[in-house]
């Protein structure tokens, strides 16, 4: 099951990059492919698997082909964009004090994995 919740995460990473790379907006899209733009956002972040017509629709609004979603090589920018979105996620659950104290946490890690590098 954790290699079907990272394939949905990385695929909807994937579509929000590109959604986002036309400078489309969610609902645009979802709108263009006939479908409810909360739906699309689930999709976006890894929470709904769309079956492969759903796919498809999602394709033709971003002008891309099925192929080009699913086997072209993930963009580092979309990886990091579903790291991002997941931590946003858990966040916005947080009240205010526990979502500064998780802030302050990853700017140390943060701070500690730059040091590393040097």
């Amino acid at each position: 099951m954790a290699d079907n919740t990272r394939l949905a995460r990385e695929v909807g990473a994937k579509i929000k990059y590109l959604r986002q790379k036309r400078g489309l907006s969610q609902e645009a899209l979802a709108l263009s492919c006939d479908m409810n733009p909360a739906f699309l956002g689930h999709v976006e972040r890894g929470m709904r698997s769309p079956t492969l017509n759903t796919l498809q629709r999602i394709c033709d609004g971003l002008g891309i082909t099925l192929t080009e979603l699913l086997l072209t090589e993930p963009d580092a920018d979309a990886d990091n964009a579903a790291a991002i979105q997941h931590v946003t996620d858990r966040m916005r659950r947080l009240s205010p004090a526990q979502a500064a104290h998780v802030a302050e946490l990853v700017e140390q890690v943060c701070c500690l994995l730059e040091d590393a590098k040097q």
